[in-house]
């Protein structure tokens, strides 16, 4: 019986010709290939003549418990697997560092097969500071924690490269935006693909290409050079009376006693009192 292997597999992100060599060997080679989507699996199959084989989905859905059942079958039988998403390198905010884990954990030999990448790919070709950079992939959705998220990159000395929807991509711009005025950033969309487009610019001027943009298809990816130096700006201010308030309504304060308490700290007066609504508003949700 043959030794269980698993081998991550990175494919094209748009252009069909950065598919490596060695990445369609592999394909050819195992019994089983593990896919985000098996239909997108299929046309690359198609396209490079791999012969139909043992094709099974792993996504979001149950990926955990999924896992450690794929990697349990793999031991008892003695085989290899690729793994493979939709676009680029498995694994990256991505469920299938669940199925790396398990594999590692019981001692299933890992490979790594590179290959393209959105977030390297911008990063490549943005021009800004990348000898140090930060991954978050995505951003959270509420209003409040995206934020906070935001002004948190401030003092770490890093670019920050993040994946965004389209349906989101301007109001996450707005807040960084007011975090840092004059930050400049890099927008990464249909990378590699006949309507690639990267923009570099200021984040202002980012703001009107992304109001150019109403329609735009698939992810965007977004690089963002921190300010090093820019003090300590209101954005830092509301994120500390952000998380005051909402302590204060999670006591049962009103919005009239919160005010009062917060009225004198640094945050212009109508600035606080549409923070305040907002932070209601959350705790009211809840």
């Amino acid at each position: 019986m043959s030794e269980a292997a698993l081998f991550v597999v990175a494919t094209p992100i748009g252009n069909l010709g950065d598919m490596s060599e060695r990445a369609i060997r592999v394909l050819k080679d195992v019994d089983i290939v593990a896919a985000e989507d098996t239909r997108q699996t299929l046309k690359l199959f198609s396209h490079f003549g791999i012969r139909r084989k043992e094709l099974i989905s792993y996504n979001d859905h149950g990926e955990e418990q999924r896992a450690r059942k794929l990697v349990e079958r793999l031991v008892r039988e003695g085989l290899s697997m690729a793994l493979v998403t939709d676009a680029g390198t498995p694994a990256i905010s991505d469920p299938g560092y669940r199925l790396v884990g398990e594999a590692r954990a019981a001692g299933v030999k890992v490979h790594p097969v590179p290959g393209p990448s959105a977030l390297t790919t911008l990063v490549s070709v943005s021009g800004l500071a990348s000898d140090r950079f930060l991954f978050i992939g995505f951003l959270p959705t509420k209003a409040q924690a995206l934020r906070s998220e935001v002004a948190s990159w401030r003092g770490g000395r890093a670019s920050v490269v993040f994946y965004e929807s389209p349906r989101r991509l301007r109001s996450t711009l707005k807040v960084i935006a007011e975090v840092y005025p004059g930050a400049r950033l890099a927008i990464g969309r249909e990378l590699t693909k006949l309507h690639e487009e990267i923009v570099v610019s200021s984040i202002e001027d980012a703001m009107a290409w992304a109001d150019a943009h109403e329609s735009m298809k698939g992810e965007a990816v977004v690089m963002v050079e921190v300010p090093v130096d820019s003090g300590t700006p209101l954005a830092d201010v509301e994120v500390k009376l952000r998380l005051e308030a909402q302590e204060m309504f999670a006591e049962g304060r009103s919005l009239r006693d919160v005010l009062l308490v917060l009225k004198d700290r640094g945050l212009p007066r109508q600035q606080l009192y549409q923070m305040l609504l907002e932070v209601k508003d959350d705790e009211d949700y809840r």
